[in-house]
């Protein structure tokens, strides 16, 4: 993907994942050296199209130690990045690693896949999302009393697009549901955590 231009992120970086995998159905791997290694991470995070953790990558070297795994990443970002040759770079973000394509590219990979700018956020979807990141978790009608219309449909396509998700109940009356951001969001947003948003004045002086 290309590089555009909140929830705290967890402080163990390798924090056990959602998804998780019978270890006999994985297919048997032996343990790469060094080398092997570093040319292994590579082809992972290009195949991947998310940010994959420390953690899941050392587990697909065949359960490597997470800190030898973080060290070669960081070696292969040095590397990756240095090289001014290659289309893309390797990025720390959402909590994991992913190949970046660079900007200049971007024109080109829009008209390959023919993005429709039906699929972009609206104006409406990212005031919402904006109120939503700043002020999570919050409520439905708490962002309703910021906006000064409903955003039942907002929420809708935000939570289609996988943006917010269900963090919870208000302890308020009815028990309202409360909302935050997801990865999904710092990826779109190509943030490494919420501590990288923007304070509400540097907003003002962008818009």
């Amino acid at each position: 993907m290309t590089e555009e231009p909140l929830d705290e992120m967890p402080e163990d970086r390798f924090a056990e994942e959602p998804e998780k995998q019978d270890s006999e159905a994985l297919e048997p791997v032996e343990m790469p050296g060094r080398e092997e290694s570093r040319q292994a991470l590579y082809a992972l995070l290009f195949v991947a199209d998310r940010p994959l953790s420390a953690k899941r990558l050392a587990q697909a070297l065949g359960d490597m130690d997470p800190d030898i795994v973080l060290n070669l990443l960081e070696e292969l970002r040095e590397e990756i990045n240095a090289d001014s040759a290659l289309p893309f770079f390797l990025r720390e973000v959402a909590g994991g690693y992913q190949l970046l394509s660079k900007a200049q590219f971007a024109p080109y990979i829009r008209r390959l896949f023919q993005i429709k700018k039906s699929a972009r956020l609206s104006k409406s979807l990212l005031e919402t999302l904006a109120i939503i990141a700043y002020k999570q978790p919050v409520t439905r009608p708490e962002v309703e009393s910021i906006r000064g219309v409903s955003v039942s449909h907002a929420f809708e396509q935000l939570q289609e697009r996988r943006l917010i998700k269900v963090a919870g109940v208000s302890d308020l009356p009815g028990r309202p549901k409360l909302y935050r951001t997801t990865d999904e969001f710092l990826v779109l947003f190509g943030l490494k955590s919420l501590k990288e948003l923007p304070a509400l004045d540097e907003l003002q002086t962008m818009e």
